[in-house]
């Protein structure tokens, strides 16, 4: 069994390998993490890597699972994420394609955290045409490999090939970004990326 955090739109490195898991789990039972994959995803635009991040709604001081965690839909997160997605792709291959869907699962007036996160999920399932196992834990069990705040976000480890990315004619290329970088840039080849068990 591995035992994955629920992400918000998320890496690359997670979705390969969530897709290759024998038996993949989500926690649900986990006391909430800040600044985290979480509720962060990033994504590329003309002036480098920004963190997208969805405010919750959580007393201070007080450990909440992530089962109970609720999204604050108060500000105006959702037009800001959308803005800067949309000025980021908006010249991507792809963009035309998944804009609706990635502008809906923003905009959804999901209660808690790990609703909008399986939005993201069911989506790649789509596109990949490709069944994940969406399981959830019972209990807490904890999360399985790099136990950090950055863990499926960092960069440094990255042995896939690179892709064509908006930015990146006069940039080096930016790895594992939020799948929102593959989907507009390579549509349905993210098989390739996601899951290929070679790259």
């Amino acid at each position: 069994m591995t035992v994955f955090p629920t992400a918000y739109f998320p890496s690359i490195d997670y979705l390969h390998a969530f897709a290759l898991a024998k038996d993949a789990r989500i926690e649900m039972h986990e006391h909430f993490q800040k600044q985290t994959i979480r509720t962060r995803c990033e994504i590329l635009t003309a002036n480098g890597i920004l963190r997208l991040s969805i405010p919750t709604l959580h007393e201070s001081g007080r450990k909440i699972p992530i089962s109970e965690l609720k999204i604050d839909h108060s500000g105006t997160w959702k037009n800001d994420h959308w803005r800067a997605i949309t000025s980021a792709y908006a010249l991507a291959p792809y963009f035309e394609d998944y804009a609706i869907e990635i502008k809906e699962i923003i905009f959804a007036n999901d209660t808690f955290l790990w609703e909008k996160n399986e939005r993201c999920l069911r989506l790649i399932e789509d596109v990949l045409d490709h069944k994940l196992a969406i399981n959830y834990t019972d209990s807490y069990i904890g999360i399985s490999g790099n136990p950090s705040k950055n863990a499926y976000l960092q960069n440094e480890n990255w042995e896939k090939s690179s892709y064509q990315q908006v930015f990146s004619y006069d940039k080096e290329f930016s790895p594992n970004l939020s799948m929102i970088d593959l989907l507009f840039n390579e549509g349905p080849f993210c098989r390739k990326w996601i899951l290929a068990t070679e790259n």
